[in-house]
């Protein structure tokens, strides 16, 4: 009985030793982009300058399992872009994951409707549910994550009405 609970034991750990062993790398690529929100009208290189996207540093990148957003599923990973928009995780192959940004880590909340601003809360809603990227991991190599995150003007929120004042 004691030898048979030693090998149990015994390739229970060669069995966590092979499983961390397994894992692999996957590289990400964070950039950004913006709106042009106002003031004199830009030129035509202001506004292709906006549009091409910026290596985003220090941007807060979450990692879980699965296909939909949710707040309940557990977080695997946290992990931040360096100067060049860029991090590199030790992951499970067959496993998908999928990679949001640091507000849909957190509980939904429903913000509230201002004289400026109505929101569409199913929009909202939606937006939360759907992850930034999938990535279903493969034992060689992968295809580099790469997410955009594109900046609207406060008078075009993304799943809002605004009705404010513009800019001049």
């Amino acid at each position: 009985m004691c030898r048979f609970s030693f090998l149990f034991f015994f390739l229970s750990i060669l069995s966590l030793a092979s499983n961390a062993q397994r894992k692999v790398s996957v590289k990400a690529y964070i950039t950004a982009t913006e709106d042009y929100c106002g003031g004199a009208r830009p030129s035509d290189e202001m506004l292709k300058d906006l549009s091409t996207e910026k290596p985003l540093s220090d941007k807060v990148i979450y990692i879980k399992i699965g296909t939909v957003n949710k707040s309940t599923n557990k977080t695997v990973k946290k992990v931040k872009t360096d100067a060049n928009g860029r991090f590199e995780v030790m992951l499970s192959p067959g496993v998908t994951y999928y990679f949001i940004e640091e507000w849909k880590s957190k509980v939904f909340i429903a913000p509230k409707n201002t004289h400026e601003i109505t929101w569409n809360i199913s929009c909202l809603r939606k937006r939360y549910a759907t992850p930034d990227f999938i990535l279903k991991v493969k034992p060689g190599n992968n295809p580099e994550v790469h997410i955009n995150y594109h900046q609207n003007c406060s008078y075009r929120p993304y799943c809002g009405q605004y009705s404010g004042p513009l800019p001049p």
